[in-house]
């Protein structure tokens, strides 16, 4: 294609090149540039490379993951990734045995499978979702999760970000949310497949796509 047809390509898609197919500043940008830094790590927020004026990286989103910003709930491990100006990115850790029930979400989710299996379930259908799988579910649209297999399951989740939400308020939300769950544990919300009856439907389709998923019934009831 010419460069002009380039050039009009770049911008239906909200940026734009100059005809060599370079980026051009305006002004004088171009003196601004300033080599990029790393904003270290904290016990609320994950090490990243601040590129430039908002625009942030994650060199590797596992090793974020598994630093001291995530929160432990029974629905899993969450860890905050990035706040954009309106888009979050978090990542949740599901363990061995965790079972979650379907129930609605007030905002729409894109999920993306990083390692591992699990199951997807919703309105009473199951999928089985492995490294590499990516799904949608829309606003108050019941789902729930469920982990079936013995190596677990990580994913990346990308929500519309809440006014206002930053890393001090994604940590203070998760510790109301983990203290929450303990207490619907503690009052007989099942968190586990080893609460649930042994008739009950996630039983029995994780028997049917894990032939070593009474060890894994047996290991969690220690959680």
């Amino acid at each position: 294609p010419s460069a002009e047809t380039a050039q009009s390509a770049d911008d239906a898609h909200g940026h734009s090149h100059a005809p060599d197919g370079s980026h051009q500043l305006s002004g004088d940008a171009a003196a601004e540039i300033r080599d990029a830094y790393v904003v270290r790590a904290t016990n609320l927020a994950p090490e990243y490379v601040q590129l430039a004026n908002n625009v942030e990286i994650i060199e590797n989103v596992s090793a974020a993951s598994m630093g001291g910003s995530r929160t432990f709930t029974h629905e899993g491990y969450f860890a905050p990734l990035l706040f954009g100006e309106q888009l979050r990115a978090y990542t949740l850790r599901l363990e061995p045995g965790m079972f979650l029930s379907e129930h609605p979400h007030p905002t729409e989710s894109i999920v993306y499978t990083m390692s591992g299996r699990w199951v997807l379930c919703s309105e009473g259908k199951r999928q089985v979702m492995e490294a590499g799988s990516i799904f949608h579910f829309g606003s108050n649209m019941p789902t729930g999760w469920e982990a079936a297999f013995p190596e677990g399951a990580d994913v990346l989740i990308f929500k519309m970000k809440r006014e206002g939400e930053d890393y001090k308020s994604f940590a203070e939300g998760m510790a109301a949310t983990a203290a929450s769950i303990e207490k619907q544990l503690k009052e007989g919300t099942s968190f586990y497949y080893h609460q649930l009856a042994a008739d009950h439907p996630a039983i029995v389709f994780a028997k049917q796509h894990n032939p070593a998923f009474d060890q894994l019934l047996e290991a969690s009831k220690t959680t």
